[in-house]
């Protein structure tokens, strides 16, 4: 990037800022209009007394010369507010494409450091000046030019008026406040609501620049490098659309404002001179009114402002462009690897850790053991082998061409990345995309990549191509990933997963039909249905069933789609009615008010960070004040006292109570259960007919459910969630039965994994991690600080390894690993020993071959 931060916007936005330049300067004779028609119109349509007047070919009279002279008036007031919004509307794309270039060249820079360097780069400061510190520069980068000119401009034009004029001149201008009032909060609405959405992209940004940067020696080792950058490319652009609406509602506000302002000088004109002309007021009353007409202070107030913000995001841009110098342009993307005749090698490499050049290499087909005391020194070893330390350079080779599949490296606590099982077990094949997708947006978005200097790479393309990968089709590539999981133990934890998943069954009809055959079979068997019942809270239409929600059990019926919960329907009109007409709104709403008394009384006293607080989560713990003003209204004045969102608020709560979940005691009170389950048959025929909710019934597939929970059709008691394992097996052999487990399976691969993998446990990483590897058919598997030891355990993973290495598409793989002595690699056909002296020899193990030759760089 350029040193001066206006070097750089010229470099990169000289035809935008000279088009912008351009349309200010038309702006100028457009203000003089403005100024001179008034003039004419006091002089000549007012106080002249020559009539007719020939105008533009017409003969006028005195009234008609001035409705033309004040409509000509209004065109050029229109004429140059609309000047203003395409001047805002440009300069704020302006700025944000400057923006959207400058985050992503400094994310690519990021991405191109070194491991060393990235190592040492804390990425909770690269996030915060990349999103945050970066983005009033970026506003203030398209008014860079235009607005010294435009204001220094005006000030020129309003003083040379005066000037040319008489001083008195000026104007009085009232706003149309009853317009501005109506129009504005309906548009600031709007752009308020686009800011939140812009704002969850920005964290959704610098959350997958935070994991791209702890996680770059996987990303490396995967090669999917460019992915993660086509991710952040993506979401700036999606941040750039946000903000491109923003920028037209602002501006539309201020159009709005601007004309607003200035429709009271035409009715001013028009209605005043009617009046002097008419003999109710004087020339002299109407000239002191025009005399406040303009402010000569409002342009010199904003050359001051600009003059602060330069020196502001000067400053700026070089604080967040300091911490870049280092970096220069990243080294280009390679496609291929340099072939050479073994699996991996290094000839004459620069390691960190290691005092000379280092040459060494990883046999086709062999099993490679990298030993050395120094656990650095042998991480720093396996990844220059693995190709992640020298990438670019000549002195690595591989034994395929195909780069992303020369080696596959996998630490001992591999990352996994937020997003799916299945998006993270394809990330070793997401090297380049390989197929466009059909998108209405294409076009734009890639001219608008091109305007910011961004790739063309996008997330909705297919980055996955089975041939080159080493697979049929899509199909194998799915297989191999099932297959992978039920070899390296995952298939248990991926079947759990997607049993709880949810499944969508306009999608999978034929899957959603044999899941409802699945229950049906359930029900009707006699051994199935008294494990059922002593398990499963089954829904029945004249019970109320604990284990559901309360809304849930008024309505008999779930909201058809999957994200939404009864709570977020208790402002909504067509449930509310249905509580009225159903006689029990004012008993939901007491019995919110009862469980919200109940849980601030829990947790007066206790400490933030308790369970508590995750465990009776009916309200977020940062509401409590306002829930305790709610209580406090209903204990001295009454429930019904309450306003209408006070009482959608304790509805919200009550709807989202689980007597078996909680238990807190308050469906006892006067009967409640009973008077809620009564009114069940109105309420369920009141949205019988709504679109938005689907009934509880045995016929039914509830895709607001999980897989699991349709196939019983009822929740898992509370109470018996740890000793349900025989109903489940039995269902289990069921599903295997019908051949239903793997799409099952399937359903789990789609399901997220939790910020960096949070849903999983260390031993769960370490498989990912290995089936995720192993996904790529590489030509080498290196493991570091994984399976490391002679011990039985680690012997028995490293030749599973060798065998689904064996049985994937690489040619003659290789499997290498580190480990402290070469007594705890019984099992290797070659080794490489990190020598005290920082040297590096290769051989046969000891043993074997006794006459193991140097390598040490030549």
């Amino acid at each position: 990037m350029a040193e001066k931060m206006t070097r750089f916007v010229w470099r990169h936005s000289a035809r935008d800022q000279t088009i912008l330049l351009a349309v200010t300067l038309c702006s100028f004779p457009i203000i003089w209009m403005t100024l001179e028609l008034p003039k004419i119109i006091i002089n000549e349509a007012i106080g002249g007394d020559e009539f007719p007047v020939e105008f533009y070919g017409f003969e006028l009279e005195q009234i008609d010369y001035l409705l033309a002279l004040c409509g000509l008036y209004l065109a050029a007031v229109s004429a140059n507010n609309a000047v203003k919004f395409i001047q805002n509307l440009q300069r704020g794309i302006l700025g944000e494409r400057m923006l959207r270039r400058m985050r992503f060249d400094l994310f690519r820079r990021v991405m191109g450091r070194p491991l060393r360097r990235l190592k040492d780069t804390s990425p909770g400061e690269l996030v915060q000046m990349i999103s945050a510190e970066l983005a009033p520069i970026g506003d203030f980068i398209g008014a860079i030019i235009v607005t010294p000119v435009a204001q220094g401009g005006s000030f020129i034009v309003y003083l040379s008026f005066i000037i040319a004029q008489n001083p008195l001149i000026g104007a009085a201008a009232l706003a149309l406040y009853p317009v501005q009032a109506y129009v504005i909060p309906k548009l600031q609405a709007k752009v308020v609501e686009m800011i939140r959405q812009r704002l969850a992209n920005i964290r959704a940004m610098a959350r997958e620049i935070n994991e791209s940067i702890d996680g770059a020696t996987e990303v490396r080792a995967l090669r999917a490098r460019r992915w993660h950058m086509a991710i952040v490319n993506r979401q700036l652009y999606d941040n750039y659309k946000i903000r491109r609406r923003i920028f037209i509602l602002k501006f539309l506000i201020k159009f709005v404002n601007n004309v607003a302002n200035h429709l009271t000088p035409f009715f001013i004109f028009l209605i005043g001179g009617y009046f002097v002309i008419d003999g109710q007021l004087d020339i002299g009353a109407l000239t002191a009114v025009l005399i406040a007409y303009k402010d000569l202070a409002a342009p010199w107030k904003e050359l001051l402002r600009y003059y602060q913000d330069f020196s502001d995001m000067t400053a700026r841009y070089q604080s967040v462009m300091e911490n870049f110098d280092e970096d220069g342009e990243p080294a280009p993307l390679r496609d291929g690897a340099a072939v050479g005749p073994h699996a991996l090698e290094l000839s004459g490499a620069r390691v960190d850790g290691f005092a000379r050049p280092v040459s060494c290499h990883a046999p086709k087909g062999a099993s490679v053991v990298v030993v050395g005391e120094d656990p650095s020194q042998r991480s720093a070893l396996l990844q220059a082998l693995s190709g992640l330390s020298d990438e670019g350079g000549e002195t690595w080779r591989a034994g395929t061409p195909v780069l992303y599949r020369a080696s596959a490296y996998v630490p001992g606590d591999p990352r996994i990345f937020s997003g799916t099982i299945r998006g993270n077990l394809l990330q070793g094949l997401m090297f380049r995309p390989f197929h466009e997708a059909e998108e209405n947006d294409r076009a734009e978005r890639q001219r608008e990549a091109g305007l910011t200097g961004a790739p063309l790479d996008d997330t909705a393309d297919d980055w996955v191509n089975p041939d080159e990968a080493g697979y049929l089709d899509a199909a194998e590539v799915e297989a191999r990933m099932i297959s992978l999981a039920t070899s390296l133990g995952l298939e248990d934890d991926l079947y759990t997963i997607g049993l709880g998943s949810r499944l969508n069954a306009d999608a999978e009809p034929r899957l959603a039909a044999d899941l409802l055959e699945i229950r049906r079979r359930i029900a009707a068997s006699e051994e199935f249905g008294e494990m059922r019942a002593d398990f499963i809270d089954v829904w029945q239409e004249g019970a109320y069933n604990p284990n559901g929600t309360l809304g849930q059990n008024l309505f008999f019926a779930m909201p058809r789609d999957p994200e939404a919960a009864w709570a977020d329907f208790s402002e909504d009109r067509v449930v509310l009615r249905a509580l009225d007409a159903a006689g029990v709104k004012r008993t939901v709403v007491d019995l919110g008010v009862d469980l919200c008394d109940a849980l601030v009384s829990l947790f007066e006293g206790v400490g933030a960070d308790s369970d508590l607080f995750k465990r009776y989560s009916l309200f977020p713990r940062a509401e409590t004040p306002a829930i305790e003003g709610i209580l406090r209204k209903a204990k001295t004045r009454g429930a019904d006292k309450l306003s209408r969102a006070e009482q959608s608020r304790m509805i919200a709560v009550a709807f989202s109570y689980s007597s078996a979940r909680y238990r807190l005691g308050v469906m006892r009170a006067a009967g409640r259960a009973e008077t809620l389950l009564n009114a069940r048959p109105a309420l369920r025929e009141a949205i019988a007919r709504d679109d938005r909710f689907v009934t509880l019934d045995p016929e039914n597939y509830v895709a607001a459910l999980s897989i699991a929970d349709n196939v019983f059709f009822g929740p898992v008691k509370v109470d018996r969630r740890d000793s349900w394992g025989p109903f489940k097996s039995r269902v289990d052999t069921l599903l295997t039965e019908i051949d239903l487990r793997r799409p099952i399976l399937r359903a789990g691969l789609d399901q997220a994994v939790g910020d960096n993998g949070a849903t999983f446990n260390a031993a769960q990483r370490r498989k990912m991690g290995l089936a995720r590897a192993l996904m790529k058919n590489p030509g080498a598997l290196v493991l570091d600080g994984m399976a490391p030891s002679g011990g039985a355990g680690d012997l028995a993973i490293r030749r599973l390894l060798r065998g689904l290495l064996e049985d994937g598409a690489g040619d003659a793989p290789a499997l290498v690993w580190g480990a402290a002595g070469e007594d705890a690699a019984p099992d290797a056909d070659h080794v490489i020993r990190i020598l005290p002296d920082g040297s590096v020899s290769e051989g046969p193990p000891a043993g074997r071959d006794p006459e193991a030759r140097a390598v040490d760089g030549g």
